[in-house]
């Protein structure tokens, strides 16, 4: 029933703020010439040093900045590190990305750090901000849904597993 929400019972959804007469949906988006245009989800949101920046655009960054980067296979997270003496002022970013296959043997042999400070320096440039580690994974070993979404907040859990057992050791 009846425009409201969710089931057949007229329920009404909660507004999104304070009696304003929109949904929180998670979807970001703008209004310009009577349009409406979605660009991205609010929770693809990265706050880096005081900065407020895009997933989506920073991944893309990093899929240009070397050859050996798999196409849509790029996570950019937002961790709160260790105390590590770098200055990073709350959050900080994290890469986390697939090599295309005939990558893995170089990376392997030791071309990972190689790929890695490409990566790091490509998204310095174009969107200005220090990534604070890269991580590179063999190709289809990123964690997707089954529709191919990028599963970030299981990465983000990955990534402190992984933060954590290595200064563990």
């Amino acid at each position: 029933g009846g425009g409201g929400g969710g089931g057949g019972g007229g329920e009404q959804l909660p507004p999104c703020g304070k009696g304003e007469p929109f949904l929180c949906t998670g979807d970001l988006g703008f209004v310009w010439e009577s349009r409406l245009y979605i660009v991205g989800r609010i929770k693809d949101i990265l706050c880096i040093r005081g900065r407020t920046l895009h997933a989506h655009d920073i991944e893309t960054c990093a899929e240009a900045a070397h050859t050996a980067m798999r196409p849509g296979c790029c996570a950019a997270l937002p961790v709160v590190p260790p105390d590590t003496g770098q200055d990073t002022d709350g959050e900080a970013l994290v890469l986390v990305a697939e090599l295309k296959p005939e990558a893995e043997k170089a990376a392997a042999a030791g071309g990972g750090a190689a790929i890695a400070e490409a990566v790091r320096d490509g998204v310095r440039e174009a969107e200005g901000v220090k990534a604070y580690a890269v991580v590179l994974l063999r190709a289809r070993t990123i964690l997707k849904t089954t529709s191919g979404k990028l599963r970030r907040r299981e990465l983000r859990l990955a990534y402190a597993e992984l933060d954590d057992a290595v200064r563990a050791a």
